[in-house]
């Protein structure tokens, strides 16, 4: 192998074909490479930052939800006490209403008995009077303090 002229003007224009391609692609290339692996990592630790916000966010929610049913059961409890306290409350003043009606009724028909009794008795006397004109003639009266265990006893029945 002989070396000559040429072998030098190739081996000049290769180093010098290097050097050019080195400035005008392989660094801006190697410089995009570079730009582009930084991108990426600082949008996986992004990722990561962002990873550990929603587990934290999640968890607070979580409590927050907990807490939140907690105050409502509550508040359901508390209510239904008041309502069961209110119910109760009204079904005692119905009651005693029920039965002061009912006190007044047995009271009114206790009288109107008495006050029917009573009318009863007159009649009966009346009637014992009119029976008594009619079969014995009407100078004999009928004397009420007399018959009293009879009179009772017809008005009892």
């Amino acid at each position: 192998m002989e070396f000559n002229g040429t072998f030098i003007v190739a081996f000049v224009s290769f180093v010098i074909f290097t050097f050019v391609m080195n400035l005008i692609l392989y660094k801006p290339i190697n410089d995009i490479v570079l730009k582009r692996k930084k991108l990426v990592d600082a949008n996986y630790e992004e990722a990561e930052k962002n990873t550990v916000k929603k587990e934290e966010i999640l968890h607070e929610r979580d409590e927050k939800l907990l807490k939140a049913t907690d105050e409502a059961k509550k508040i359901v409890a508390n209510r239904t006490l008041e309502v069961n306290n209110q119910k109760d409350e009204i079904t005692s003043k119905a009651g005693k209403e029920a039965q002061k009606n009912i006190d007044a009724y047995n009271l009114y028909y206790k009288n109107a008995t008495s006050e029917a009794k009573e009318f009863l008795k007159t009649e009966v006397i009346s009637l014992a009077q009119a029976i008594s004109n009619k079969f014995l003639g009407e100078g004999e009266q009928i004397n009420a303090d007399e018959n009293k265990d009879l009179l009772d006893s017809i008005t009892q029945g």
